[in-house]
């Protein structure tokens, strides 16, 4: 064999070995069709949507205010700091707390039991009762509820601030959330909401779409529990340049190449044509999806959409990874061949 033949050899080697290698490069552009997802809609129960607020009743505990107009001395004055509805915040009310019996102490009045009665119930009561005391002729007499250590909604789970909100109005979904400092970025965008006196708890399908808004914004009432779960993970492992856990999102499913963009990519050595999805089914049986990511790559095969708790494993090419291991020396070598011999036909 001869020196030239010895060349012609080793050129063609490099060549390979470079050609391979830019091979590898293009992977990373994806020249196939865009995958899309129409943005999720906004659905609740026709019956929670459609749910009356009731006019609340007065029971021991409460702070309640009197107002009786052209009277100050029947107009309740002890400061009583109540609960904002933004964020914890605190404001000074004008109140009187009800007794653990239900009753309040009014001048003229005495002790007056007003638990089980609606404000406007128990404004009439007491109007009643000074008119016929011969107290006042016409009196106009204005209650209301202004706290209750009860009458709150609890918001729990992927919130900002889980926390109690106090719900003396009428309260919606989306007041409650955003009075907790809103969404966590591990939110899920189903939200359950548990009512005492129903058995079955309400999924609200808060959607992505802020137009639908309204077909999930349902009323909210005082003992409601929400509860805002996380959504789950996928997983990327392997042949990858950061193996991660990857929180699924509520804007747009996560897919293969999505999931493998936000893992930066695969290595070179990557078995692209045997990788698979490992996903456990509800009957908690594990299957293997095979894939070929050159085809998904290059649009030739659908991408496909991960669901929670799928493994994305991309594995080693044997061949390949050999050559990342050693392929720095190898082509170093060829190249000092090549060069070494150049210098001997000089």
């Amino acid at each position: 064999m001869t020196f030239l033949t010895k060349i012609e050899i080793r050129a063609m080697l490099l060549t390979a070995a470079m050609g391979s290698f830019f091979c590898m490069s293009g992977f990373s552009q994806y020249i196939g069709p865009a995958v899309t997802s129409p943005p999720a809609a906004a659905a609740a129960p026709e019956s929670a949507v459609n749910a009356e607020y009731k006019e609340l009743r007065i029971a021991p505990g409460d702070v309640i205010s009197v107002v009786t107009y052209g009277a100050p001395e029947l107009t309740t004055s002890s400061q009583t700091s109540s609960g904002g509805i933004a964020f914890g915040a605190t404001s000074a009310m004008q109140g009187v707390k009800v007794g653990a019996k239900g009753e309040i102490s009014l001048p003229y009045l005495g002790s007056v039991k007003l638990a089980g009665l609606t404000p406007t119930e128990a404004a009439a009561y007491l109007a009643n009762a000074l008119k016929q005391g011969g107290f006042l002729v016409d009196p106009q007499i204005s209650v209301q509820i202004v706290d209750s250590p009860t009458r709150s909604i609890t918001v729990i789970g992927e919130v900002m601030k889980p926390s109690p909100v106090p719900a003396f109005g009428q309260l919606r979904l989306l007041d409650a959330i955003s009075a907790c400092g809103g969404f966590t970025p591990l939110a899920s965008h189903t939200v359950t909401v548990r009512r005492a006196g129903q058995q079955d708890a309400i999924s609200v399908e808060l959607g992505t779409d802020a137009r639908m808004a309204n077909a999930s914004d349902i009323p909210l009432m005082p003992g409601d529990t929400v509860i805002v779960p996380r959504v789950g993970s996928v997983f990327v492992l392997g042949y990858v340049k950061t193996p991660a856990a990857i929180p699924l999102s509520g804007n747009a499913p996560i897919t293969v190449l999505r999931a493998l963009a936000m893992a930066g990519g695969v290595n070179y050595g990557a078995g692209l044509s045997k990788a698979r999805i490992i996903r456990t089914t509800a009957e908690n049986q594990q299957v293997e999806i095979r894939l070929d990511l050159r085809k998904i790559m290059f649009g030739r095969q659908q991408d496909v959409t991960l669901l929670s708790n799928d493994i994305l494993l991309v594995p080693a090419n044997a061949f390949k990874a050999g050559m990342a291991a050693g392929g720095a020396g190898v082509v170093a070598s060829l190249l000092y061949a090549v060069s070494d011999t150049a210098t001997i036909f000089r």
